[in-house]
């Protein structure tokens, strides 16, 4: 295969794709702002926008940005209802600061009274922003939840990205994906390695969190 010289006979880039590269700075510039807000420690919580009050995740989220908050981080998340809401209110609750990172797509108003509410166009601009916090909890959630953990996972694992903690609330919510993963994945296909089944931590109590991450001299301090 011959290597391309040079650009001069290939096709030019139209306004609208020159247009959409500044978009994409732009937002790029505004996200990581807004981030480096949040002080020191960033947790970034992941989960479905049709949880329910009612739904135990919804209180354990509330419960774990509190907590985490009280120790000084910062709390990042989608800006949509559910266990978003659930996050943002637990950082409120613990003193700390919270971002509402909104996608702009239908049916999902942004977060009201938050400390910073960005709306972003670009769902690869938002999903980058997000994934750099220091630790991340995967709630109970749908495609999107799903989405944000296997690119993590994958990134994780192809070393692009650095291990961080990242817990997996609920262990009867992901039961059958932990299934999944250890009979089909592992042992069946062997299509994934062993360590794969390290790189998430399963927990069911806020509390739990708390003591992954300060019980351990390894694990993050503040």
């Amino acid at each position: 295969m011959s290597k391309i010289q040079n650009f001069d006979n290939l096709q030019t880039l139209t306004e609208d794709q020159f247009n959409l590269l500044k978009v994409i700075q732009t937002e790029y510039k505004m996200g990581m702002l807004a981030l480096n807000s949040l002080g020191a420690h960033t947790l970034t919580v992941y989960g479905g926008s049709m949880v329910q009050k009612t739904d135990l995740a919804y209180h354990n989220v509330l419960k774990i940005s509190e907590l985490l908050s009280k120790k000084g981080w910062g709390i990042a998340s989608g800006g949509g209802p559910g266990i978003m809401t659930a996050a943002l209110d637990g950082a409120k609750k613990g003193g700390s600061k919270a971002i509402a990172f909104c996608i702009d797509i239908p049916g999902e108003s942004p977060a009201p009274n938050r400390d910073v509410s960005l709306v972003f166009t670009q769902f690869s601009v938002r999903k980058y922003i997000l994934r750099q916090s220091d630790a991340f909890v995967f709630a109970p959630g749908g495609l999107g939840t799903l989405d944000e953990l296997m690119e993590l996972l994958t990134l994780i694992k192809t070393n692009k990205y650095p291990q961080k903690p990242l817990f997996l609330l609920d262990s009867k919510f992901w039961s059958g994906y932990m299934k999944w993963f250890e009979e089909i994945l592992l042992n069946e296909r062997k299509v994934v390695a062993q360590d794969f089944l390290k790189l998430f931590i399963l927990i069911d109590k806020p509390e739990d969190i708390i003591k992954h991450i300060y019980g351990n001299q390894n694990k993050i301090t503040g």
